[in-house]
């Protein structure tokens, strides 16, 4: 009798915690976890990331010269034996508050890009500036969400070559399986579109330095030495 009554609140706690679900187990087993306190660091480090990236692993930092041991670093004495970090999403559809960050962060490079500050010296101020936008070019139509208003209207009701309207006279939503999709996947210029972006880096390098060097010659040596 002794026994059984030792035990009844023990068997009590398991059977409440049952009854629980289970993201209610997982935070009372958390604080109840030793380290509790470290996983609350890494949850305010990502600052509320919607999808944050969990990294396992260890480092070593030796003196390329000495081979002596600078510093070290595991996963191992970690909650769950993993750090989270931020996902540094641009989109706030994907991640809001790594959205904003990366705002506030485009905000002070381009701030400083024409009032100086961050290594960039103060002459910027008196400087001429351009804010050109570029897009990627066309490769055909595809469907797109214009917020409430129509995909592609258009006032004839006409058809490619290949018997497809031209036009779309529908209002997509946001999450429409159709949109960025073509109008017609036959007149959708598929090679270009994937040459294009396969070496959207090199043509964007050899862009921008034509465009430095004719700005140069144009203006003068002063405007290639900034």
């Amino acid at each position: 009798m002794t026994t059984s009554n030792s035990r009844s609140p023990e068997l009590e706690h398991e059977k409440r915690l049952r009854m629980l679900s289970d993201a209610d187990r997982d935070i009372i087993r958390l604080a109840n976890d030793p380290l509790f306190p470290r996983w609350l660091e890494q949850i305010k480090a990502i600052g509320g990331c919607a999808h944050p990236i969990y990294l396992s692993g260890s480092t070593v930092t030796r003196d390329a010269l000495t081979g002596e041991l600078i510093s070290s670093y595991s996963t191992a004495g970690e909650p769950s034996e993993r750090l989270a970090v931020r996902c540094r999403n641009r989109r706030a559809s994907v991640c809001e508050p790594c959205s904003y960050l990366h705002a506030g962060d485009t905000y002070q490079l381009i701030r400083a890009g024409l009032s100086g500050g961050k290594s960039v010296p103060d002459t910027v101020r008196n400087q001429t500036r351009l804010f050109v936008t570029l897009t990627a070019p066309s490769f055909g139509s595809v469907h797109c969400f214009l917020n409430g208003e129509r995909c592609r209207p258009r006032r004839d009701d006409g058809e490619c070559e290949h018997g497809r309207p031209v036009g779309c006279s529908l209002v997509h939503a946001a999450n429409d399986t159709a949109l960025g999709r073509p109008l017609c996947s036959d007149c959708y210029d598929h090679v270009a579109h994937v040459l294009w972006h396969a070496h959207a880096g090199r043509l964007w390098d050899r862009f921008t330095t034509a465009v430095r060097r004719h700005l140069a010659s144009a203006a003068g040596p002063a405007l290639e030495a900034t």
